[in-house]
């Protein structure tokens, strides 16, 4: 890469004193040997020149249009446009080794190039959406369905009106699925001056991992991709934030990894394409991801998963994974986990996958005070340690007591092989044993679109689920008015369970 090309993926339009005075851009120069006079008027054309780069606001209708991102793929299949305007929509495909791929992971969905095509904006208020595909369009669904969205057809292009910010899932015909994703305009302040702020504006960045220190921030801003991870451990008061894309390049492992770590926000950015779990948080307290999009595709790519974490925040997330979309566990003794709330979020399990899942890894001695509420799965799919994934699940594979935890107003559209799950395994599937508890859960308000199985198991006479009530759910439909429901597979050590 020359200079140049590395300042036209750093420089954006701010004035020439922002970047001057923020050491990690002049001591960039500095280490290839360029005088900052002549850092400053390669700026200062370089921005001029990038005005166009940047996202264009639409003021007349709250619109704000990101650039496209150069090297990305622009896709041949899908024209997208708001308002009249056009909004760039990526083609991603990945570019595996399948053949090397573990032998658990392949399925006719996973043993192929899996392909998805995006397009992100930003928004104000009602917002006027028009697809267009290369031929004639004879069936479309948007997920989640519970948004009710009307769409109409006329030969080739799709429109219908979206309320607000919004994630859907769009799929046409037999074409590879649509993602869009109407984010809320940007609501943090941010200065490329501040020293304590890795700044990465529109264009390709390629840092590698990047190491928080206390009190600093990583700002990805729309129409810019970064190939890498981030790291933290013991520091508080950490941003990662922007509508940007920090891209894993499917070679960076367990992309975010935050390891005893307070007051941590992750805010707006899509986080894709990493090696093994996405966003791993160990033994950290006061997290919050609002608005990501997790976007994972290999073996074993969770999408959010607290370990034996306090007090985290899981809201308004789109995750489309190839293992769990989110995953909350407790592996570590004397690690509890304690008031995690999954609030507003849209999941598609693409490959072995739940919705959410408590478990497998339970070894401290309490998980308490979970809620998922508002919730919609779109896809839950794969085999599993315990013959395959739920919509949504705990299961107990070790000594903790699992307690108090509350679903509430979820929406399951599709789960193939279980609809939902609890379960005591003897503690040995991932860990060494023993057995757990799991009492005092609570289903309200939960649909499961179709036929399936709602599985309770408990281990043995000292190991049992207890206490479960479920408060108007329904299956394809109708109430789930008793544990005669057909749907219903319940064990022998299972007590006190109330449908009402």
């Amino acid at each position: 890469m020359t200079n140049i090309q590395s300042v036209q993926e750093t420089a954006c339009a701010y004035d020439l004193s922002s970047f001057s005075s923020n050491p990690r851009i002049t001591n960039y120069f500095a280490e290839v040997g360029m005088e900052k006079w002549y850092v400053l008027v390669c700026l200062f054309f370089l921005t001029t020149d990038s005005l166009n780069a940047q996202a264009f606001n639409d003021k007349d209708s709250d619109l704000i249009v990101y650039p496209a991102i150069p090297n990305l793929t622009t896709s041949s299949l899908y024209s997208v446009t708001v308002n009249d305007q056009e909004i760039w929509t990526e083609k991603f495909r990945t570019n595996f080794d399948i053949a090397s791929f573990p032998e658990w992971f392949i399925e006719p969905y996973t043993k192929v190039q899996q392909e998805i095509h995006q397009a992100s904006f930003s928004c104000k208020g009602e917002q006027r959406i028009a697809v267009r595909v290369p031929g004639p369009i004879s069936r479309v669904s948007v997920h989640p369905s519970s948004y009710g969205i009307e769409t109409h057809v006329s030969g080739n292009v799709l429109t219908f009106s979206l309320p607000g910010p919004r994630k859907l899932l769009i799929e046409i015909d037999s074409l590879p699925p649509l993602f869009l994703f109407a984010n809320p305009p940007d609501h943090i302040p941010i200065s490329p001056a501040d020293p304590r702020t890795h700044y990465f504006g529109p264009g390709l960045h390629r840092p590698g991992y990047i190491t928080l220190q206390d009190d600093e921030t990583v700002y990805i801003a729309a129409g810019a991709v970064v190939y890498g991870g981030i790291r933290a451990k013991g520091v508080h008061n950490i941003r990662v934030i922007g509508n940007g894309i920090l891209d894993g390049g499917s070679e960076f492992k367990q992309m975010v990894m935050l390891e005893d770590c307070n007051n941590v926000l992750i805010d707006g950015i899509m986080i894709r394409n990493g090696d093994g779990w996405t966003n791993t948080l160990i033994h950290c307290n006061g997290v919050t991801y609002n608005n990501v999009k997790v976007l994972s595709f290999g073996p074993a790519s969770d999408g959010i998963d607290p370990l034996g974490s306090r007090n985290v925040i899981i809201s308004n997330c789109f995750l489309r994974c190839t293992d769990d979309c989110i995953a909350i566990k407790a592996p570590t003794k004397g690690q509890n986990v304690d008031s995690v709330l999954v609030t507003g979020n849209t999941m598609i399990g693409y490959a072995f996958s739940d919705g959410v899942t408590i478990g497998f890894e339970t070894n401290a001695d309490s998980v308490s005070n979970v809620t998922v509420r508002d919730c919609d799965v779109i896809l839950a799919r794969g085999g599993s340690r315990v013959e395959g994934h739920s919509g949504f699940s705990i299961v107990c594979d070790g000594p903790a007591v699992i307690n108090h935890v509350l679903y509430d107003n979820i929406r399951v559209e599709k789960s193939e092989i279980k609809l939902f799950e609890l379960n005591i395994t003897d503690g040995t599937k991932y860990g060494a044993g023993p057995p757990g508890h799991i009492n005092n859960i609570i289903l309200r308000n939960v649909s499961w679109a179709h036929d399936g199985p709602i599985v309770l198991k408990g281990f043995d006479e000292n190991h049992q689920i207890q206490k479960v009530t479920f408060d108007n759910c329904k299956v394809a439909g109708k109430p789930l008015r008793d544990l005669k429901n057909k749907v219903m597979q319940t064990g022998r050590f299972v007590e006190d369970v109330v449908v009402e």
